[in-house]
């Protein structure tokens, strides 16, 4: 796979820009541009606004020049230098893209065909990573369209769900995996009676390369399927699988059609031998609350399904997010936005369905895949990892010159029970309080963004750790 990304690095280097055209997604990373695309989504401007990347031909034609990332190429004329160091990066990852190592710096570019081809190359180095991996292609993809579907090769970062500090699925947490994925171009509605219903909807869906390997897991994969749909004006739903699947003697046709029909459940619809992996599987809903300037979110994400509907599976050992957030309408200076969020990651703690229990140790860890739900020493998912509860206060405010502020305050609970041994940021059970700011915003030419932040870790039994945190990312294109 890097000798493919390389490769088309290379191929895009050389080829001819045009002019500036839209790229065909809009990555994760970048809460200013997610408050803009909500607004045009409770505007009905744009269809559908809770799966990242998004497809920028779902945005109104006249903007996909201008809306775009600052984080990243937004058109085929982008090319620049990026740079950023870190002390103490954030261990709590959230919607808005911070750095992940104490150093890193590198170059990106982005490229388009017309309207049917596109792609970001981006490559980067990155200083005593925490993964071993000095040179890195995150963020580099090329899609090819066809009809009204987009097909992409890449590591491209992946953002499930409603909620804008967590999803309990797929976030940006664990560095971008490489991956073919295939994604609708547009959410236009069914023109059938039968399924117009629907309102606009979407569907992406992915198989990416784990990097464990081993006896029992030589080539381990990583599937991933999210539909979503407006079936009412103001209400967007969301059904999200993944898989972690491909063991010795049980990886092949009949084995991903197992996946597929949620067979994948041992003890209840196959047996523990032909258990293809650890799966994942998630509901979630944002609704608009009429014409006032609020929406409620929830997602719930269940470590086993019933299995027995595989068009509508039923969560089963859940952990859940809920949310509300609130905003003032101004896309440009003086906008704002404000969000309370609560997640709960012990398997059953909050569910409602009489089969579930309280169950520690169970989030995001498989006695199959033994390194559990995770990518590179990181959850795939909320960042808080298994076991833990955190309530965030968040404020995303948009001054002028295109400043944009962010602001986060946290109080939670980690591995509460102490029996979640893949839990990275707690051990032991233990209490946190954290506190971030960032500021985004560009100087002559220059995108910077800065922020500071600190973490009050208490685990049980032992004195108070305070960690202090900050961190400087700049850009620049080539003029």
């Amino acid at each position: 796979m890097r000798r493919m990304l390389l490769g088309v690095g290379l191929l895009l280097a050389v080829m001819p820009l045009g002019r500036a055209d839209p790229l065909p997604f809009l990555p994760p990373g970048d809460v200013r541009l997610r408050h803009i695309v909500e607004i045009e989504a409770d505007d009905e401007d744009v269809p559908l606004a809770t799966t990242w990347p998004l497809p920028t031909r779902d945005l109104v034609r006249d903007e996909r020049p201008i809306l775009y990332s600052s984080l990243q190429p937004g058109t085929s004329t982008d090319a620049g230098w990026f740079i950023s160091v870190a002390k103490s990066p954030d261990p709590i990852r959230t919607f808005d893209d911070t750095p992940r190592e104490k150093a890193q710096a590198g170059v990106a570019a982005g490229w388009t065909a017309g309207d049917y081809a596109g792609g970001v190359i981006k490559i980067s180095y990155a200083a005593k990573p925490v993964d071993g991996m000095h040179f890195r292609f995150d963020d580099s993809y090329v899609a090819w369209r066809y009809g009204n579907w987009w097909v992409s090769l890449g590591q491209q970062q992946r953002w499930w769900g409603p909620g804008w500090d967590a999803s309990l699925i797929l976030s940006n947490n664990a560095r971008p995996m490489p991956a073919i994925a295939l994604d609708r171009a547009s959410a236009e509605p069914f023109n059938t009676p039968w399924l117009s219903w629907l309102g606009p909807w979407r569907l992406t869906t992915f198989m990416g390369l784990e990097n464990k390997e081993g006896p029992e897991w030589p080539h381990p994969l990583v599937w991933g399927a999210r539909a979503t749909a407006r079936p009412l004006r103001d209400l967007e739903v969301g059904l999200s699988t993944t898989e972690q699947w491909c063991r010795v003697h049980v990886c092949g046709l009949h084995t991903f059609a197992d996946v597929l029909l949620g067979k994948n459940n041992s003890g209840v619809n196959v047996s523990s031998a032909q258990q293809p992996g650890n799966g994942e599987i998630a509901w979630d809903f944002r609704w608009h609350l009429w014409s006032l300037p609020a929406a409620v979110y929830y997602q719930v994400n269940g470590e086993t399904s019933d299995g027995k509907t595989p068009l509508l599976p039923r969560p089963r050992q859940t952990t859940n997010l809920l949310g509300f957030e609130f905003w003032s309408p101004d896309k440009g200076s003086g906008g704002w936005r404000g969000f309370v969020e609560f997640a709960d990651t012990t398997c059953g703690a909050l569910s409602t369905a009489a089969s579930d229990q309280p169950n520690p140790g169970c989030a995001y860890t498989n006695n199959v895949v033994t390194w559990g739900y995770y990518y590179r020493g990181r959850v795939l998912a909320d960042s808080i990892q298994g076991d833990s509860r955190l309530l965030t206060l968040g404020a995303v405010l948009l001054g002028d010159q295109d400043r944009v502020w962010d602001l986060r305050l946290r109080h939670g609970k980690l591995n509460r029970f102490g029996e979640n041994p893949l839990n990275t940021l707690a051990e032991v059970p233990s209490t946190l309080w954290n506190l971030d700011a960032k500021l985004n915003g560009h100087y002559k030419g220059v995108n910077y963004a800065a922020g500071v932040g600190v973490d009050r870790l208490t685990p049980r039994g032992l004195p108070t750790a305070t960690t202090p945190r900050v961190f400087l990312s700049l850009s620049a294109p080539w003029h």
